[in-house]
């Protein structure tokens, strides 16, 4: 049997939704249908639906003004591709340690450490909800730099009785075929700030512009980015979004399942109503790598949370960064995921006890 860390969740009700193909391709605007449906259920005035979550920090970061060597906050042990937006800004990253938790399956950014990392030079901190746990958003907003919430890992969660996703001065998501709901590929930036979205449609869409100035003079010349999101990628999209109160069921009935079996073998987290749980995170005292090694052989993939981490790929000493270190060392990521079948849980489990 061969179980992957990720699959995607397809029902048939996606399925039934491409049987007229000219519904979704020509006949009306499905990205702005998905981008407001997507807005209301965070509870966002603005979306920007886009190819990537990637492309969606990026134009985050430019639509905040992020300019060239000018510093942002965001943690080391997340991943990579917050670093390659950082990069595509051309912004300097200042890393930060996590949380470490595993009851409450913390391994968020630690808002005393970005308390103490904080300057006058810090032009933005991104705070990744990890997987599937609110990170302290409350108190790092109420600090002096604008936040990026990166929720992907969190759509669906709630905290303080608000969507994560609704705090930050801008928010985006992940919509990639590994992430909690998909287009297939894509992501979305959330702002309700009308300045913010202005901005972040004109670099998004150069297609736009260009429809614009056909009957104007020639202006100057903007850089911008094919970033926008199609329709055929937003149809499916809207379908997802329609049943992801259900996908975030189906993983808090698997976390529970998990919980029963697993709790006398390793440390596990505990079962919440505010974890959604995209990743069902274990500490283990043995090596992740052998653990994981063990399980293909079985044909299960699983996975190290976070891997490597950022500090690493930029060769800080992990002494900076003691839990990051640590999760690194010792947490292993099970498959999660609302199309997991029941026989593929119980040989789950079975591999699971026999290999931790």
């Amino acid at each position: 049997m061969e179980i992957p860390l990720n699959r995607p969740t397809i029902t048939k009700k996606d399925i039934n939704c491409f049987k007229k193909p000219e519904s979704f391709l020509f006949l009306e605007n499905q990205v702005e249908k998905f981008e407001k449906m997507f807005a209301d259920y965070i509870g966002r005035k603005y979306a920007l639906a886009v190819n990537s979550g990637t492309a969606a920090l990026h134009l985050a970061l430019l639509s905040l003004n992020i300019k060239k060597d000018e510093e942002v906050i965001c943690p080391s042990y997340t991943c990579v591709a917050l670093l390659n937006a950082i990069n595509y800004a051309g912004a300097k990253v200042k890393l930060t340690d996590c949380n470490f938790n595993i009851e409450k399956m913390d391994f968020n950014i630690s808002f005393l450490d970005v308390k103490k990392k904080i300057t006058k030079k810090t032009k933005t901190i991104i705070v990744p909800h990890m997987f599937g746990s609110s990170a302290e958003i409350d108190k790092i907003i109420k600090l002096s730099a604008p936040v990026i919430e990166d929720a992907t890992q969190s759509l669906g969660g709630d905290y303080l009785g608000k969507k994560i996703g609704s705090f930050g001065a801008v928010s985006i998501f992940s919509l990639h075929h590994s992430k909690i709901m998909t287009t297939g590929a894509g992501g979305i930036l959330l702002t309700d700030s009308k300045e913010i979205i202005e901005k972040a449609r004109f670099l998004a869409d150069y297609e736009f512009s260009v429809v614009k100035q056909r009957l104007q003079k020639p202006g100057n010349y903007n850089i911008q980015y094919n970033y926008k999101m199609d329709n055929l990628n937003a149809f499916l999209g809207i379908s997802q979004l329609s049943q992801l109160d259900y996908f975030v069921k189906k993983r808090k009935e698997i976390a529970k399942i998990y919980e029963k079996n697993l709790k006398e073998k390793v440390k596990i987290p505990k079962n919440t109503k505010e974890n959604i749980f995209w990743r069902y995170i274990i500490k283990t005292e043995k090596k992740p790598k052998e653990i994981i090694k063990k399980a293909l052989k079985y044909g299960i993939e699983l996975g190290r949370g976070v891997y490597p981490s950022l500090h690493q790929y930029l060769k800080i000493p992990d002494k900076f960064f003691p839990n990051a270190k640590k999760s690194i060392d010792s947490l292993v990521a099970l498959p999660i995921y609302p199309s997991l079948k029941d026989r593929e849980i119980d040989y789950l489990l079975k591999i699971l006890k026999k290999i931790l």
